[in-house]
């Protein structure tokens, strides 16, 4: 088992940060060198390389066999057992993204809970509503809200997440209640900045027609609970994530405006991953712990 090609192609890639230069330096074709990597990786039962349009990343097992291929046949036999062992226990180290609002609300249990129960694994988590490079910055999953993108990374619907068009009482009995999507052109909005169609909500009716409504912008923020904060003190009106803003629905401190009307199209929570061939543990195990903390979180 020790030798294959895949794994001195592997080391060219690793070397060269291209199958194009890695294929050129071993005297084969680009695809050949695909290929010999691709037969490699279900010998092993992990995957080696993540691959893009924009760049070829080693994964976290490819990075450390490729660091030890230069060793003794003993060593490399020993990493190759303790890396078919991630499989069956997690370990290594887990790089995630989380919205800030969301993750601030809800993923501490989660994520805490998950570190609890598995201590080989290292836990590096980034809690920030920018938008990364999945692949390219080293992460292994990212948790995000809203309509996925054909990326072409994979992800897993973790929850729903509708999105409520919301104002405090006071502001809409100053600016009169909006009767329909058209009326909201002249309030005050507050808007989300890292979404590029902020300006515009997309909406489907109580009769299923859909339609667009321009906003007005007023504010501008980031962040889920500062848009949250801000509507709360009568600045706008605000589309704000379920998860924020229920309780103060509840409470009577905002009420939802148009209710019959819904933002288009629906909002879900993902769990996105680079790759789905031999899912590493660590990464499925985190996913099946964030999924059963939302569904007990709805249920509450």
């Amino acid at each position: 088992m020790l030798y294959h090609p895949g794994f001195e192609a592997l080391r060219e890639v690793a070397r060269q940060g291209s199958f194009i230069k890695a294929a050129r330096a071993l005297g084969i074709s680009g695809p050949a060198v695909s290929k010999q990597i691709k037969s490699l990786e279900p010998r092993l039962n992990l995957v080696l390389l993540h691959r893009t349009t924009r760049a070829v990343t080693l994964t976290e097992a490819g990075q450390r066999l490729t660091e030890i291929l230069n060793r003794s046949g003993g060593e490399v036999e020993s990493l190759l057992e303790q890396l078919s062992l991630g499989q069956e226990r997690p370990f290594g180290r887990l790089k995630m993204n989380v919205p800030m609002s969301f993750g601030e609300m809800f993923l501490h249990r989660p994520i805490a809970d998950y570190a609890a129960s598995y201590p080989d694994v290292i836990i590096d988590v980034d809690f920030d509503d920018k938008r990364v490079h999945l692949v390219e910055e080293g992460y292994d999953l990212v948790v995000r809200i809203g309509v996925l993108e054909d990326s072409g990374l994979y992800a897993r619907r973790v929850g729903d997440c509708p999105i409520y068009l919301c104002a405090t009482p006071a502001f809409a009995e100053r600016h009169n209640m909006p009767q329909s999507p058209d009326d909201l052109s002249v309030l005050p909005a507050i808007i989300y900045s890292n979404n590029p169609a902020g300006l515009t909500l997309n909406y489907r009716d109580a009769a299923g027609i859909t339609g667009s409504a321009s906003l007005r912008p007023q504010f501008y923020a980031n962040s889920a609970g500062m848009m949250l904060e801000a509507c709360l003190r009568g600045v706008g009106i605000a589309l704000l994530p379920s998860f924020c803003c229920e309780d103060h629905l509840a409470s009577g401190d905002l009420i939802r405006l148009l209710p019959d009307v819904e933002t288009s199209p629906d909002r879900g929570i993902y769990a996105i991953y680079p790759d789905r061939r031999f899912l590493p543990l660590k990464v499925r195990a985190f996913i099946d712990i964030l999924e059963d903390s939302l569904r007990m979180t709805r249920r509450q």
